[in-house]
């Protein structure tokens, strides 16, 4: 190809796995000028001679260019419409769960040095957030290995659910016959409040080849806290009940105070934002005010106290 000056040289490369390995290429460009001559170069003494790209003629000038792009083709499952393996915790409540995953067309058989060489170049690169790798044997290669970790669809979602999961393997097997891994997880879901988000289990083998499979993280309303019962002292007469409310910690924490859908309009909370007191504390103040505008109604109203760590709720009557 002619390429102009200060042109954009597009390469396209495509790759079509039939097994799930690393496979390993070397894209190289070589450059020479279209009329054959040299580059003149004028630092020629300067030149690094560890530059193997370069070519330098007798006369100090630059012959030709090489340069050499190292390509890793890692094959990924193909996309299957699996049913996310849910787990399901009620809000400042504790689950474990054991998620059982199958890694379908395994190449066993590969040899150390290759499995070794290309388990360097993927620790090389690795997240901080990928847990420790599992090494498969029983018929597989000693060296085989196994990377795993949990993705979201966000770093939002993740900074929300990353402290609450946790997660380890607590089983393998292997069937070299058919080329299936099959790895056992423990989940530990411990959500702080109501939530529902979506994760992707990922597991990379170091001989190559990528699986994803699909979680679903659901945590319902906690229970109840604290029921207040406030009798109303008239028709769009307000009525008022006072509490005090800590932070559960050695520290102040802010808080929201807000009413759940469904709840009746005559209930008010104040303050609705600020700061509660640390634990041990007289702690903050809180008052509920009700202005019922009907009679022979009993009313009902379910208040959340909301802060960075458990949700307390409430019910009125």
């Amino acid at each position: 190809n002619r390429l102009a000056p200060k042109e954009k040289l597009r390469i396209p490369v495509l790759f079509m796995p039939d097994t799930m390995k690393m496979y390993e290429a070397v894209m190289v460009i070589h450059v020479m000028r279209e009329n054959g001559e040299n580059w003149p170069y004028e630092d020629f003494a300067e030149l690094n001679e560890d530059l193997k790209s370069v070519s330098v003629s007798e006369d100090g000038g630059i012959q030709e260019i090489l340069w050499s792009y190292p390509i890793h083709g890692i094959p990924e499952a193909p996309h299957q419409k699996l049913v996310p393996a849910m787990v399901r915790c009620q809000a400042r409540e504790r689950i474990e769960k054991k998620v059982e995953v199958r890694l379908t067309g395994v190449v066993p058989g590969v040899t150390a040095m290759s499995t070794t060489k290309n388990s360097e170049k993927i620790k090389g690169n690795k997240p901080s957030n990928i847990q420790e790798v599992v090494q498969v044997t029983d018929g597989f290669s000693a060296t085989a290995e196994f990377q795993y970790e949990l993705q979201y669809q966000s770093d939002e979602i993740k900074s929300q659910i990353e402290s609450l999961v946790g997660m380890h393997l607590i089983q393998r097997e292997e069937d070299t016959e058919s080329g299936t891994v099959t790895l056992i997880f423990n989940i530990v879901f411990a959500p702080n409040k109501p939530m529902r988000n979506e994760g992707t289990l990922v597991v990379q083998c170091t001989t190559g080849g990528v699986w994803k499979f699909p979680l679903l993280f659901i945590a319902t309303e906690p229970e109840v806290d604290d029921v207040i019962n406030i009798e109303a002292i008239g028709l769009n007469k307000e009525s008022i009940v006072d509490f005090k409310l800590t932070s559960q910690t050695r520290y102040p924490e802010p808080f929201t105070a807000y009413f759940l859908a469904g709840s009746d309009p005559d209930f008010v909370v104040l303050p609705q934002a600020g700061e509660l007191l640390p634990v041990g504390t007289v702690g903050t103040h809180l008052t509920v005010g009700f202005k019922p505008r009907m009679y022979g109604k009993k009313h009902k109203a379910t208040l959340v106290i909301q802060v960075n760590f458990p949700k307390y709720s409430t019910q009125i009557h």
